[in-house]
């Protein structure tokens, strides 16, 4: 069937793409065939395709006379607005791990203490001032207290007189006064740095763990999206088909106090597949 070479189309709606798996992955439970990823939140999602050239030139001005096509390159870049914990490991070519009661993950937790009278200078004295969520328990006074199984374990920060240690020299760093030159009471903030293996949170926590012998994988990419035609205005199906995509190993992530929300990249190099081609674009009603 004659395609009419006159039938012009716009492009401008996003795609949604999902990746198909090459190989399996045992550790992921990702067996060869299986869809890993759909993205349907994606802001932007980019094909471009490069190449070089090299030419014969010469005569009067240095002319080129002929021009040899090489090492065409197609890159295919995706910006998701959110982001899945299984994306976050395939884009950095991670393992997952989930904790257990057998098994939990290491969570380091952090929270500030206001030390106000001598006598609550002692470790199982220690209010929090509720700054942090992460933390477990609410007194009636709107504290948050050390969890009932307090950490045998450490590290602190007296953030009014600059100080530091652990557990074993908490107490002995105790101030001397809890006035100041005028007797105004005073109090000292104190920053307590540990590490939880024992609650809920750490036996239900999920991980990624980075390795430097482990990189993202090669997938097939299939992303459809709409082109609008000229002379009706109307939109047709597009739809472009990667049978071979390597995941590259480049991610930012971005964490401000202002602007933005973070988006999420990803590149992928197109790859030839068994038959030789790179990639196919389809377009259907």
């Amino acid at each position: 069937m004659a395609v009419n070479i006159f039938e012009r189309y716009g492009i401008k709606e996003v795609a949604n793409v999902y990746f198909e798996a090459l190989e399996s992955e045992v550790e992921a439970g990702i067996a060869k065939g299986d869809i890993v990823l759909f993205l349907d939140t994606l802001k932007v999602s980019t094909v471009e395709t490069t190449a070089e050239n090299v030419s014969a030139q010469g005569g009067w001005g240095n002319p080129k006379l002929v021009t040899w096509d090489f090492g065409k390159d197609i890159n295919v870049t995706l910006e998701d607005a959110v982001i899945s914990w299984e994306e976050m490991r395939i884009i950095m070519g991670g393992l997952m791990n989930k904790g257990s009661d057998t098994k939990p993950i290491k969570i380091r937790k952090n929270a500030q203490v206001t030390i106000e009278k001598a006598d609550e200078w002692a470790i199982e004295a220690l209010v929090y001032d509720g700054d942090n969520e992460d933390l477990a328990g609410l007194t009636s006074k709107g504290h948050h207290n050390l969890p009932l199984t307090a950490p045998e374990k450490f590290k602190w920060i007296d953030m009014t007189r600059g100080l530091r240690g652990t557990q074993e020299n908490f107490e002995e760093n105790a101030p001397k006064s809890f006035e100041d030159e005028d007797g105004n009471a005073i109090s000292f903030k104190v920053r307590i740095f540990w590490e939880d293996e024992t609650t809920a949170e750490a036996q239900s926590a999920t991980e990624i763990v980075i390795s430097p012998d482990r990189y993202p994988g090669t997938y097939r990419v299939v992303g459809d999206s709409l082109i609008r035609s000229e002379k009706t205005g109307a939109d047709e199906a597009f739809q472009f088909v990667i049978n071979k995509a390597k995941m590259l190993s480049e991610v930012t992530l971005t964490m401000q106090a202002e602007g933005d929300p973070s988006t999420f990249n990803m590149t992928l190099n197109v790859l030839r597949d068994n038959d030789g081609n790179m990639m196919s674009l389809i377009k259907y009603n």
